[in-house]
């Protein structure tokens, strides 16, 4: 057996070899910042891939975008606050593009003393709601109106 050690580098064959050219490794000041490129990113800028990442949504300022919808008029009726929004938000990014993945329960208040109540809201589709003392019942004709606009403000977050 050869007694001689071997040396453990990643590069060992380089130094090794007399016929390969001589690599300098050592970093260099840059003199002139216009040298440097500037990678431009979608998310953070450690991830330049832009392969994964993930942010809460904070529940307040979800609620401050959802009263933007204050004063929508649902059938004969309005909607007079926001009273609650609960569960969870997220926005990805994935493969260099948004997206938001949320679970959300909503309670609208209308001007008539009703109120409409998400329990199940989530990014895959699901609208189930509640109606709760809505004595208008052209606001179920005008639902699919508020399940729109109400997604448009919860994905506001992915721009």
């Amino acid at each position: 057996m050869d007694s001689v050690k071997k040396e453990h580098s990643y590069t060992y064959w380089v130094k090794n070899d007399p016929n390969h050219p001589k690599i300098d490794c050592q970093p260099k000041k840059v003199e002139d910042p216009s040298q440097v490129q500037q990678v431009q990113t979608i998310g953070s800028q450690w991830n330049v891939s832009g392969t994964w990442e993930e942010k809460k949504v904070p529940m307040n300022e979800l609620k401050k975008s959802l009263e933007n919808i204050i004063g929508m008029k649902i059938g004969q009726t309005k909607i007079s606050a926001v009273e609650s929004v609960d569960g969870e938000a997220h926005l990805y990014l994935s493969r260099g593009k948004k997206r938001m993945g949320y679970h959300l329960k909503i309670t609208y208040a209308l001007e008539d003393d009703g109120q409409i109540k998400y329990t199940d809201f989530t990014d895959d589709g699901d609208r189930d709601y509640v109606l709760e003392d809505v004595t208008d019942q052209t606001v179920k004709h005008q639902i699919e109106d508020l399940h729109l606009i109400t997604k448009e403000f919860v994905e506001m977050f992915k721009n």
